[in-house]
């Protein structure tokens, strides 16, 4: 493990330390808490791994990158993350303590109805275990996917942990492990791991922001049940690839091959990658920024500043901006940047904070993520200052937006827009109440 390394990963812990300081024993239940451990996962845990000669060799992702590349791309994304921290303390969010009254809880529970919410799931998860929605093997959100597989990338992992807090918060603490079980099955079934991760962790916070907190022997059971689901998925592509998640195979046979599955991750093929290793390799988020610092050094011109904000376009949806598809290069920056910088046409997880490597020096993309941290914190506040249903809505696409860390900026405000356009529509349906409640008074009163 060289220098460079370990004063990247000493900048990693650092953040943490003092977002634990700072934040007190309500920490792990803040969106931006949640987003730098996810950074520190892609970003410390998995290079500390790969440092490992016997993991470090399976890693195809830095095939033709120097490893000082990826220790000095580890040190400015650490460095970004730790100024991203720093500049959210600036907005003092350990001022933002609002406990939850029981009143709001009874309205979430009554608004945030688990059957409307999961009527609204229903089509979304047929589609998706048809082969039409969820990973239907482009997930291209917005730029060129069917409109089947935009609205299920796009609402279904939210409204499914919505429905499943719901259920908790009208049913009680007795059903946090069978619900959480059933929305793990669900997840699981569309074939990626990371949702099923972000959603057991989106549910927790979810409840903990509700003063129902799972006990800890719960904790410890919904660890052992999504570890399990994530294996499961991880069987049954060793066993049978990814092709039965792209056709229409249905909700059963999902179920059916991750039960094999569950069996077949414990073996590897001969003379293949263990389970450490697989896993090191598909977190690790610094080979993108890594690769194009290389790339940089040996001559190729870094591209313009100016596709940062045009990226963000992500999160306009297609219907309200018919001519989105002509920004296509725009709004797939690590696409524009592998073609630009000769990078492996292979699906790196860039994340936050070396998604935008390619067009920003490193003292720009280290400036650039304070004022994101900055935001961030503002927006905090503004979230946690009450416990209402919309509020709370918020908060589960912002703890899934901060867990998708992996995505990068534009892609972590598509997962932001889902909860946002379900606040909307739960505040449009109060006032319209409250306006039908006010005109019967008045009626009753003439």
């Amino acid at each position: 493990m060289t220098v460079t390394l370990v004063l990247a990963l000493l900048l990693q812990l650092i953040a943490v330390l003092l977002l634990r300081v700072r934040l007190g024993k309500t920490w792990l239940q803040r969106p931006v808490t949640l987003l730098v451990l996810a950074s520190v996962v892609y970003d410390g845990l998995s290079p500390t791994l790969m440092a490992f000669p016997s993991i470090g060799r399976w890693d195809i992702y830095r095939q033709g990158v120097h490893q000082s590349w990826i220790n000095e791309a580890t040190l400015i994304m650490s460095a970004g993350m730790l100024a991203f921290t720093l500049c959210y303390f600036l907005t003092h969010p350990e001022r933002a303590t609002a406990a939850p009254a029981p009143e709001d809880i009874r309205a979430a529970a009554r608004v945030l109805d688990w059957r409307l919410l999961a009527l609204a799931c229903a089509p979304l998860a047929v589609l998706t275990y048809e082969g039409r929605g969820y990973n239907n093997g482009s997930k291209a959100i917005g730029a060129g996917a069917p409109l089947s597989s935009d609205l299920a990338s796009t609402f279904l992992v939210t409204l499914v942990v919505l429905a499943a807090f719901s259920l908790i918060l009208r049913r009680g603490a007795g059903w946090f492990l069978p619900v959480l079980a059933v929305q793990s099955l669900l997840l699981a079934a569309a074939g990626e791991r990371t949702p099923v991760v972000v959603d057991a962790i989106a549910l927790i916070v979810l409840l903990a922001h509700a003063g129902r907190r799972p006990a800890r022997r719960q904790l410890g059971a919904a660890v052992g049940l999504t570890v399990l689901a994530v294996l499961a998925i991880t069987g049954v592509r060793a066993e049978q690839g990814r092709a039965i998640y792209y056709r229409d195979s249905g909700l059963t046979a999902r179920a059916v091959a991750l039960g094999s599955g569950i069996a077949a991750a414990g073996t590897t093929s001969q003379g293949g990658p263990g389970l450490a290793a697989q896993a090191a390799v598909r977190l690790d988020g610094t080979d993108f920024a890594g690769a194009i610092l290389q790339a940089e050094h040996l001559g190729q011109p870094r591209l313009s500043a100016g596709y940062v904000p045009e990226s963000l376009l992500l999160a306009v949806p297609s219907a309200a901006w018919p001519s989105k598809l002509a920004h296509g290069d725009a709004l797939n920056p690590p696409l524009l940047e592998a073609d630009a910088f000769g990078l492996q046409q292979v699906n790196f997880l860039p994340g936050l904070a070396g998604l935008y490597a390619g067009f920003l020096t490193p003292a720009w993309l280290v400036i650039f993520l304070a004022v994101l941290g900055a935001l961030a914190g503002r927006g905090e506040r503004l979230l946690l200052r009450s416990r209402s249903p919309a509020a709370l809505v918020m908060l589960a696409g912002a703890a899934i937006a901060a867990l998708d860390y992996e995505e990068g900026l534009p892609g972590m405000l598509v997962n932001l827009r889902a909860a946002a356009v379900g606040a909307a529509v739960i505040m449009l349906a109060g006032f319209a109440r409250r306006h039908w409640l006010a005109q019967a008074t008045r009626a009753d009163a003439g």
